[in-house]
């Protein structure tokens, strides 16, 4: 009895595909990944920074982060977190602050020139009343670096 079980076993093994079906499994694909929203050239899954002089704001928008500050050596406000809505040229990111102030910023497929750099998105933020117009480019940037660099030493007297 136990060598029809065993003899059974080895049938059904043998019969699941052998080594034709090892030399197909050895090459498995790689997958290629898919490309994120695509705006003027710039992957709009990746860090951006959109900024503008008079009066100074910056946003920085990346996966699952979006940050708004209008004071250089202000700490910067969180905003919640959306995906962007593309419609052909632009694409526009609706949120709000944490006081449920209603914020929409819209990146243009425009160049745009920000001082000596020329930026390949112009960029426009409307917070509650506010209007702020500027540039916007690839960039992560290091928000508590540039807030530590701002904020005074305490002295310690001696």
């Amino acid at each position: 009895m136990r060598r029809l079980v065993i003899a059974g076993l080895a049938l059904a093994l043998a019969g699941c595909g052998g080594d034709e079906e090892l030399a197909n499994n050895s090459a498995a694909p790689t997958p290629t990944p898919t490309p994120g929203p695509m705006l003027g050239g710039l992957d709009l899954d990746k860090p951006l920074r959109a900024s503008g002089t008079g009066p100074y704001w910056a946003i920085h928008i990346a996966p699952g982060t979006i940050t708004f500050t209008d004071k250089a050596d202000a700490a910067p406000v969180d905003l919640y977190p959306v995906s962007p809505k593309l419609a052909g040229e632009t694409a526009s990111f609706e949120t709000q602050t944490p006081h449920a102030e209603p914020v929409t910023i819209t990146l243009t497929a425009k160049a745009c020139t920000a001082g000596k750099a020329q930026l390949p998105l112009t960029a426009e933020a409307r917070i509650g009343g506010r209007v702020l117009k500027g540039c916007a480019g690839p960039g992560a940037y290091d928000w508590a670096e540039r807030v530590k660099k701002a904020s005074p030493t305490p002295s310690t007297g001696k």
